[in-house]
């Protein structure tokens, strides 16, 4: 370790250093010290103050872990002020497996692909495909196909297919008379049985772990709904009630985990239920028996229209 100067001379732009107009504040300096002077310290019986700081995490690029976790702690330390808790650095998008340059000519435009495919595609595909920590390629080409087979196929399908069955065969009310069977009780609990697994995972920014665990459900949500196969059990009317509960509580339950993720998507899926963000709780998760029995559930528009890459 070697001593770092504080201040510079090279330059005349940044904050004077006070009584030498020849020298300007090291802009590391004044500029990690926002972290904590936006909680306005000195202050530190600051409510703000009291409240964030310390961070629980500083997530940041990885080009700047020095500054955060060598310059950073040390200024902390000479002012006796405790340290973040963790700090997590993230790796870069790359365009063509390569940093994106102006002067390579690969850089990809974030609003034209949002623009063009809209923004929950593009973070979920974002979260999905890139190992947080790690680089990750964008290819317009894995996107759709992630939009196609993930959200179009898999969570917009699975939306649209119970909720057309319940409105034709349950009057277009949530089942009230249901008898849970322990193919019913074995996915339902699925989720209960990994929850704390869950929260643990996202407290160590293991968001991969997140999302492939939402993935692998919505694979056994349709699986089950395929498998019970209601529309044979119009003479069972019971049987029927609880396979098209039990899948939408699923659809309730993924669109909950879903909501950091795809907002606005997972927002329109709960419209089935009449539900709102003010709804959503993680640890509802947990309940079989959320949804209210005898309410009414609407009909959706189609929440992602799949690709057609023929017309590329």
């Amino acid at each position: 370790m070697k001593d770092l100067s504080v201040s510079r001379k090279s330059f005349s732009w940044g904050i004077k250093v006070p009584n030498n107009d020849d020298h300007v504040i090291y802009v590391w300096l004044d500029a990690l010290t926002n972290y904590i002077s936006a909680l306005n310290y000195p202050d530190s019986s600051d409510k703000l103050f009291k409240k964030f700081w310390p961070a629980s995490i500083h997530l940041i690029g990885k080009d700047i872990l020095r500054f955060h976790a060598v310059y950073w702690p040390a200024f902390l330390l000479a002012a006796k002020i405790k340290l973040p808790q963790r700090v997590y650095g993230h790796g870069w998008i790359l365009s063509d497996n390569e940093k994106m340059s102006k002067s390579k000519g690969n850089i990809l435009d974030p609003i034209e692909i949002i623009n063009q495919y809209g923004l929950d595609p593009l973070r979920y595909y974002l979260i999905k495909e890139v190992s947080f920590g790690n680089d990750g390629n964008i290819s317009k080409e894995r996107l759709e196909d992630c939009i196609n087979s993930d959200l179009a196929n898999n969570f917009g399908n699975l939306c649209q297919r119970v909720t057309a069955f319940t409105i034709k065969n349950c009057n277009s009310k949530i089942p009230s008379e249901i008898k849970f069977q322990n193919e019913d009780l074995t996915i339902l609990n699925k989720y209960n049985d990994n929850l704390d697994k869950i929260r643990l995972k996202i407290d160590n920014q293991n968001i991969n772990f997140y999302i492939d665990y939402i993935v692998n459900s919505l694979f056994e949500a349709n699986k089950y709904f395929n498998d019970q196969e209601p529309w044979k059990k119009k003479n069972d009317p019971i049987r029927l009630n609880t396979i098209v509960y039990t899948t939408l509580e699923i659809v309730r339950k993924i669109s909950f985990l879903l909501n950091p993720i795809i907002p606005d998507s997972s927002l329109k899926a709960l419209k089935i239920f009449n539900l709102n963000e003010n709804d959503i709780n993680l640890t509802s998760v947990e309940s079989n028996e959320f949804l209210s029995k005898g309410s009414k559930i609407n009909k959706i528009d189609i929440l992602f229209k799949k690709i057609d890459k023929n017309n590329d």
